[in-house]
């Protein structure tokens, strides 16, 4: 418990900093890398999963409600849950300007989930469970998350994974809590052992044109230098992600054989419809 009561002040704390940029509170400080991973990101769940018009969703960490509200406006239902009382006010109130009714969001505290069993089509998680740091919370949680889903339905997921073992993060830059990276073998494991079938795995966010442009800013900016492609760095992002749909086989075949090497892992499973939970 008092290692949810750390995470949930930690989170209080970040939301409060970024209060009016909730993307610099749950991805990055600096807003070109924001939307870039952020687009990147929203085209992985696009191209895995047919959002329907009937859909009901559950947003698994809503944060600022940056999924939450994306969620909202292509299906009927959205709930968005995180422990953080600060980040659930941020996302009603991002709701409420944006004039979105068919979202809300709820404080939750530890499992089970107040949810009946297959009330979802579609659960969401994002850059959340590395910090259950305890593995048999972790797969406690999976469980819940793939038990409210209904067969059919699906999980999308994306994390952050270790390339050997488990690499426990005392922080994350700002943020004070800590995190576990995990190999993503480990995440298919648990969420296959709750019956549940891999449909897709993606590396996410890894443009061979975005990320060469970030080194040489950052070296720009570590030596004092100008950043003569700042100027250029809204069309950067625009091509990153229209490039996106060519380069991602390329990354994916490169990372498989170890050619390079993607932090960020995009995963999506299924419930079989002839294996309820």
């Amino acid at each position: 418990m008092q290692d949810q009561n750390d995470q949930r002040d930690a989170w209080d704390k970040v939301n409060t900093r970024h209060l009016r940029h909730p993307l610099r509170a749950v991805i990055s400080v600096d807003d070109r890398d924001n939307a870039y991973i952020d687009g990147s990101q929203k085209r992985l769940v696009s191209k895995a999963v047919r959002l329907e018009p009937h859909f009901s969703v559950l947003d698994y960490g809503c944060g600022g409600g940056r999924w939450t509200l994306w969620f909202a406006r292509q299906v009927d239902h959205v709930v968005g849950v995180d422990l953080s009382p600060k980040m659930v006010e941020a996302a009603r109130q991002a709701a409420d300007e944006a004039g979105i009714r068919n979202a809300e969001h709820r404080t939750i505290d530890g499992m089970p989930l107040p949810f009946e069993d297959g009330v979802f089509d579609l659960v969401n998680a994002v850059w959340v469970l590395r910090y259950i740091t305890n593995d048999d919370q972790l797969a406690c949680t999976i469980k819940e998350l793939c038990r409210v889903i209904r067969p059919g339905g699906h999980v999308t997921f994306i994390e952050m994974i270790a390339k050997d073992g488990p690499e426990l993060k005392e922080h994350e830059g700002e943020f004070t809590g800590a995190a576990v990276y995990r190999r993503w073998e480990q995440y298919r494991s648990l969420f296959e052992g709750c019956g549940m079938e891999m449909k897709e795995s993606a590396i996410s966010s890894a443009s061979p044109l975005y990320w060469p442009y970030v080194v040489a800013r950052n070296a720009a900016r570590h030596r004092n230098l100008p950043d003569l492609l700042s100027p250029m760095s809204p069309l950067i992002v625009s091509a990153s992600l229209a490039g996106e749909s060519l380069t991602a086989g390329l990354m994916q075949f490169l990372a498989d054989r170890n050619l390079v090497w993607c932090r960020h892992r995009f995963l999506c499973f299924e419930k079989p419809t002839e294996n309820c939970i």
